[in-house]
């Protein structure tokens, strides 16, 4: 920072004594005994409001009021009006079996109807008797929990404010807003993001937000001609002129301007990100695609399954097949001096799986009878059919007619931590670990990678293909960082394609991933899950198993959408995940 952007720092400090003030009188409410967060219910109350409305809803802080558009609630980030706990519980109860009924009903602006901020709110306050109504029919136990709020905002002030009930009325967007393609767009598709992200930052809440497209060329063509520039200070980016995206850290220095900004318009650029301004929401934003690719790599080209249409889109994802050739052997030592106990315990159940006797029906010779052979052998003879001499039961070792296939996702939303543990390390040291056990008794595996960057650059990566030496791929693995975006269905068609070759009956795709569909080009919301479930439709026809594995908790909401019951996990460390391989293992085997 320069010095006068120091000195206007300290200045600017100096004058926002009742800010920290008026910050310090909220974070002291938020800790509050009778103070219900919504960070701390959220989960309970999406569940509720997807059983009610029958679509994948995710629930929001709010500026303030908050509302809904499309499938997305927003609430307060808190509540504290009333001194028992459980009366501001029952407000967030209230207001999302409101919302239900207000979606249900389609309350909202249109595309073209947005309105200013009052017409918003006074739409709502008009249209909430026939919301009511509907609500105290099904829920007959929120009448009271109605008039308590109504009693309170009706005292609260001269001029009763009763946005905070009704809430305010949002703008849906189209689910197939169209949109144009990027010209001169900066081609850094290929290259790796190695400089990790230095600084983090919460950012308030924002439910209106705007993405704009940076194109590299108008940039470079952008003639500054303004230089008198605010100091520590930001302002709603409209277009005009840029500043040179120079990728240095300096986010936590203007911390005090930040706190300021009210973020309703992004910009996207295909740059290094050295900095992180978090906040959490989610939109309906599309934004354009990057230009045709031009690459003289080999590529495979996939079809992608559009669910409105209830069809296919022929060819529509290129896939980049790479092979990884730098080795990290350092990374794999010290895995394996970190985890020796675990690894340890792991190969002692492995070898109790492997060396247990299964029972053979059907034989030739043994020890038991097998009572349904038995009783076709007497139906025949009384039938007067030769019978089948196989009558007896065997206990023998199986042979291990198994593919295994592990998928990892090393898209950005890897470079995260759960539990303190960041997801990609997890991810590797998993694969190692479980390589090794697979390799000692002689499994035919295999070890990859995925991530994107739009339809036109899918990238799978192979760390250990199914006929290489273990040896020589175990370095590998501890080389991928995480980069791009999230295309699982085109990963999963790839995984598909290859367990297919293999000579075994028994294939199985075990994917690693966060679960949430996502890339630069829409492939998210429904349509990213409607193709996942698709893609693993196709693996089912060609017999090919599949199950999923997360550390990362909002995994909860994209997996059992896609995979269904019984055919996912969410768990909290490494070892947790290394333990549920080694019963789907188990599982497999029988």
């Amino acid at each position: 920072m320069s010095w006068d952007e120091i000195l206007s720092g300290i200045f600017d400090g100096f004058f926002k004594v009742s800010d920290k003030l008026s910050e310090r009188r909220r974070k002291a409410l938020i800790t509050a005994p009778n103070t219900v967060r919504l960070d701390d219910i959220k989960a309970k109350l999406s569940i509720i409001a997807r059983a009610l409305t029958g679509k994948p809803v995710n629930i929001f802080p709010a500026e303030r009021e908050g509302g809904y558009k499309n499938d997305h609630f927003f609430l307060p980030e808190f509540y504290a009006v009333f001194d028992n706990f459980d009366d501001n519980l029952q407000f967030y109860l209230f207001r999302t079996l409101y919302l239900t009924i207000q979606k249900r009903l389609h309350f909202n602006w249109k595309q073209n109807e947005q309105k200013s901020l009052e017409e918003s709110r006074q739409k709502a306050f008009e249209t909430a008797p026939k919301v009511l109504k509907i609500l105290f029919e099904e829920f007959p136990s929120m009448q009271n929990v109605y008039h308590n709020l109504y009693e309170y905002y009706s005292k609260a002030q001269k001029q009763p404010d009763y946005s905070f009930i009704y809430g305010k009325w949002m703008r849906n967007l189209p689910e197939d807003e169209e949109v144009n393609q990027l010209k001169n767009i900066n081609r850094n598709v290929k290259k790796a993001i190695e400089d990790e992200i230095e600084t983090i930052l919460q950012a308030k809440p924002v439910e209106e937000m705007e993405t704009m497209q940076v194109d590299k060329k108008q940039q470079a063509d952008q003639v500054v001609h303004n230089f008198f520039e605010k100091v520590e200070t930001l302002e709603e980016h409209k277009g005009g002129i840029w500043k040179d995206f120079d990728g240095d850290d300096e986010l936590e220095q203007h911390q005090n301007a930040l706190d300021q900004l009210q973020m309703s318009r992004t910009v996207r650029v295909d740059e290094d990100t050295h900095s992180v301004y978090q906040t959490e929401f989610l939109e309906n934003i599309t934004v354009s695609e990057s230009v045709e690719i031009k690459a003289e790599d080999y590529f495979l080209t996939y079809d992608e399954w559009d669910f409105a249409k209830r069809s296919y889109k022929k060819n529509f994802c290129k896939l980049y097949p790479k092979k990884v050739t730098q080795t990290d052997v350092a990374y794999y030592k010290k895995t394996i001096e970190e985890n020796t106990v675990t690894l340890t315990g792991l190969r002692k159940m492995l070898t109790n799986i492997n060396n247990r006797y299964q029972e053979q029906r059907r034989q030739p010779q043994g020890d038991n009878f097998d009572i349904d052979a038995l009783t076709d052998m007497f139906i025949d003879i009384h039938s007067r059919h030769t019978p089948d001499e196989k009558i007896y039961l065997s206990k023998r070792k199986r042979e291990k007619d198994l593919s295994i296939l592990l998928l990892l996702d090393i898209s950005l939303s890897s470079d995260g931590y759960a539990n303190n543990n960041r997801v990609i390390d997890v991810e590797k040291q998993v694969s190692i670990l479980f390589g090794e056990i697979l390799n000692e008794f002689k499994v035919d595996f295999s070890i990859d990678a995925f991530y994107s960057k739009t339809r036109n650059y899918s990238t799978f990566v192979n760390l250990k293909a199914f006929d290489e030496n273990w040896q020589r791929a175990k370095y590998k693995i501890g080389t991928v960082q995480p980069q791009g975006y999230t295309r699982i269905g085109t990963a999963l068609r790839h995984a598909g394609t290859l367990l297919e070759k293999r000579p075994t009956k028994n294939k199985w795709v075990i994917l690693i991933s966060d679960g949430k569909p996502n890339d630069y080009d829409r492939y998210e919301g429904k349509y990213g899950i409607n193709d996942v479930k698709q893609a693993l439709r196709e693996l089912k026809e060609k017999n090919i198993n599949s199950y999923a594995l997360a550390i990362e908790a909002e995994a909860k909401y994209y997996l059992p959408q896609m995979f269904g019951q019984n055919h996912y996990q969410i768990l909290t460390t490494p070892v947790e995940l290394l333990q549920s391989l080694v019963k789907l293992y188990e599982k497999i085997r029988h």
